[in-house]
C-alpha cells in the first residue's frame, strides 16, 4: 500500500499595504446613504431596549397554550412567544387598571 503524507500548504506572508493606490482604495471604503429618520418615528427604540430572557414553564401549562392554539383558525395563529407576550401584557394592564 502506498501511503501519502498530507503536504502542508504554503502560504505567502501578507503584503504591506504601501501602495498608495491600495490605501486610498480602502480609505474610500463604501458608505450606505442614510435617510434622515424623524425623532417621531423611531421614538421607543432608544428609550426601551429589547431584551432577551428563557423561562421555564411546566409541560401541562404548554400543553394548556397549544391546546388554545389548536383551536384558533390557522390564519389567526399566533406563536407560543406571541401568546406569552399577550398574557404578560394582559396581566400588566390588569395591574396598572388596580
Amino acid at each position: 500500500m502506498n501511503s501519502t503524507k498530507n503536504k502542508s500548504k504554503i502560504a505567502l506572508p501578507p503584503i504591506a499595504l504601501n501602495s498608495p493606490a491600495m490605501l486610498e482604495v480602502i480609505d474610500k471604503g463604501g458608505t450606505v446613504k442614510e435617510q434622515k429618520v424623524t425623532d417621531a418615528k423611531q421614538p421607543a427604540a432608544d428609550e426601551d431596549p429589547l431584551k432577551s430572557f428563557t423561562f421555564k414553564i411546566y409541560e401541562s401549562e404548554l400543553a394548556q397554550i397549544r391546546d388554545i392554539q389548536a383551536r384558533l383558525p390557522k390564519r389567526d395563529r399566533i406563536s407560543i412567544h406571541d401568546f406569552v407576550v399577550a398574557a404578560v401584557k394582559d396581566k400588566i394592564n390588569k395591574h396598572l387598571k388596580k
